[in-house]
């Protein structure tokens, strides 16, 4: 799209961006001692912005350019970062901050020693699933050389974006952060990417780094069987014609947490008459129009559909068994307008300071998960952070559905804010005001034939029902199969206390095998977007196999002891938060393995100290052979 820059032009950009991101990148240009000393976008006077937006238009006018900056030394780095947040970072979180700018072509990868080594004869990586953490591994490896495949059960790369498709699916942290850090200033059209963008932007990584030539489609996982003899993995591989069997070195599962749809079971579902949806498996020539639909569940795919649902629908039922928090987000909904885009393109820093800024604000939730006894002590329900947000949140409530009290006691959580994964606002509270929209909090008995009868003996006339209950988070590689060693089912191993891994990725007994978004491997805190996890680990899988092959080995696996090690410290680590207690809301809370009353999905350390394990490889850990 062509457009007219002229100084209004350029003065509307600056005003319209992040003026955070703005200070930092033009101190990096300019080291105008007028700007390190104005306080943080919030803190702004009239006169100080009104210098910041002028000073940056007038640089702007001489020296925009497309043209990215180049890493500064440590030092200035530093002195950036620490300009950014207004505050002396000590190295374990300058450490794992350093690269979140993404100065460099590709932060945080693995690399050779001294260059590429011989590869022993036919070696090669199987990848097991082509969303995000799949071509974030595929992408490692094609920067190593290393030969490789990845197998998607899909026809098209994307892993859950290619099978989340209902209405208004779209990314709820900004698509700025959600993105590779080696793809540069991509062109997103909303803050926050719908999903068809989402897949689109993972279909362009895809073609673009080389992997899409590298990927077998229509491929099913079916077994994994490790040979001891050979150091070797056998896989037994569903295809539409049959089965057929592969051979590889090694195995990175990037199958991740939200692989396997959750599908309720209700009392008489087989008599109902009508159509039932799990999002996940969305018709494509679905219309809500006219109907009388429920949808069941409200953590963040329910909040996104209720909205477009009920604009169309003739009635819609929302079953809300557990309160959440739900929150708005600057930006959600809007267009990247052509200003910013252009300063994206033209302000050198603006991009890598805008997507720090973007991870920034999440610096601090650690605070959020850890109690204070001497607040409690003053009457205080958890600590001041999270005490401070509930009233925030709470006010929020109010304001969305107009102080409707009888739906205001319906919709304020019992459990403190950031104890479960923050959900979204897209105009869900909203929603519930609509006169075709009812809040229902009874508990569903049973479905009948032609609608859903609810604990208050009532029964709920409805055409089709949504059932908007996320994913069976606990079954990891499933249902694939891998079979160790000594020829035992990794389902087996887990039984006794459910999935576990070492730093999120590695199983003793499983040697060459690494699993990405695994079990216990979400951080709880410390600011980084997924994406960025995911070459972290991938990075982790490839500096074993690297020290594995320069060394001349054939086998590289955890030790037993230190799984168990590591695992008594998550857990320990884990009952420190608010996560495992009431307060947290432990009892309907997808992060926690119910069955064996244990932190499932998250990795429960202070994040900085979570990036140091994951990047700083404990070899006496592990054994090469």
């Amino acid at each position: 799209m062509t457009v007219n820059v002229d100084d209004a032009f350029i003065r509307r950009a600056v005003e319209l961006a992040d003026l955070n991101a703005v200070r930092v990148a033009l101190y990096q240009q300019t080291h105008d001692p007028q700007i390190y000393e104005l306080p943080m976008a919030a803190q702004l006077d009239d006169a100080q912005r009104e210098l910041l937006i002028s000073k940056t238009v007038d640089w702007l006018k001489d020296h925009a350019s497309s043209e990215m900056p180049a890493e500064p030394d440590e030092a200035e780095l530093r002195t950036l970062m620490n300009l950014a947040t207004k505050e002396e970072m000590p190295d374990l979180e300058f450490n794992a901050r350093r690269d979140l700018a993404s100065f460099k072509d590709y932060p945080w990868t693995a690399s050779w020693t001294n260059g590429k080594p011989a590869l022993p004869e036919n070696f090669r990586v199987a990848i097991v699933g082509s969303g995000f953490s799949g071509l974030a591994a595929a992408v490692q490896m094609e920067l190593l050389g290393i030969p490789y495949v990845v197998l998607e059960r899909r026809p098209e790369p994307g892993g859950t974006w290619t099978i989340n498709r209902y209405p208004d699916v779209r990314v709820d942290t900004i698509s700025i952060t959600y993105e590779f850090s080696f793809e540069k200033r991509y062109p997103w059209t909303e803050y926050f990417g719908r999903g068809h963008e989402v897949r689109e932007y993972l279909q362009y990584i895809s073609k673009k780094y080389g992997v899409l030539a590298n990927t077998l489609f229509d491929r099913d996982l079916q077994k994994a069987t490790f040979n001891p003899d050979s150091d070797t993995w056998t896989l037994q591989i569903g295809t539409p014609d049959g089965t057929e069997t592969m051979e590889v070195n090694a195995v990175i599962n990037a199958m991740g947490t939200f692989a396997n749809p959750n599908f309720p079971s209700f009392e008489g579902m087989d008599s109902f008459e009508g159509q039932i949806i799990h999002p996940a498996r969305w018709p494509e020539d679905w219309d809500a129009t006219g109907k009388r639909v429920a949808v069941i569940g409200n953590g963040s795919t329910g909040v996104q559909i209720v909205r477009p649902v009920s604009q169309v629908a003739e009635h819609v039922d929302v079953y809300q068994r557990t309160p959440q928090w739900i929150s708005p987000r600057a930006l959600y909904g809007d267009p990247v307008e052509p200003e910013i885009r252009w300063l994206q393109d033209n302000f050198p820093g603006y991009w890598n300071w805008w997507r720090y800024m973007a991870i920034a604000g999440l610096f601090q939730t650690h605070g959020f998960i850890l109690p204070d006894e001497e607040w409690q002590a003053k009457g205080g329900t958890w600590n001041a952070m999270s005490d401070g947000l509930r009233d925030t949140l709470i006010a929020y409530i109010k304001d969305q559905v107009k102080g409707d009290q009888e739906l205001i006691d319906k919709l304020i959580p019992d459990y403190a804010p950031f104890s479960r994964r923050p959900v979204v606002d897209n105009g869900w509270y909203e929603s519930l005001t609509r006169d075709n929209v009812e809040l229902v909090t009874s508990p569903i008995v049973r479905i009948t034939p032609t609608g859903i009868e609810t604990e208050d003996g009532k029964i709920h006339p409805v055409d089709t029902i949504i059932t908007a209950t996320g994913f069976e988070v606990a079954k990891y590689v499933w249902p694939a199969d891998y079979l160790g060693k000594d020829g035992q089912s990794i389902h087996d191993f887990w039984s006794k206390d459910g999935p576990r891994a070492y730093i999120s990725m590695m199983v003793p007994n499983y040697p060459n095998m690494w699993m990405l978004y695994g079990p216990n491997s979400q951080p709880l805190s410390g600011g980084t977007g997924l994406p960025i996890w995911y070459v972290i680990w991938a990075a982790y899988a490839a500096q074993c196999m690297v020290k594995m092959i320069e060394q001349g080995k054939r086998r590289v696996e955890v030790k037993q002891d230190a799984y168990e090690r590591y695992n008594e410290a998550l857990d320990a680590e884990a009952s420190k938060t608010i996560l495992m207690q009431k307060i947290g809301g432990i009892d309907h809370n997808y992060y926690i393995n119910h069955e064996h009353n244990r932190m499932q999905v998250n990795a429960p350390w202070y994040g900085p100290e979570y990036h140091r394990m994951c990047t700083e490889v404990e070899w006496d850990d592990l054994e090469i052979s």
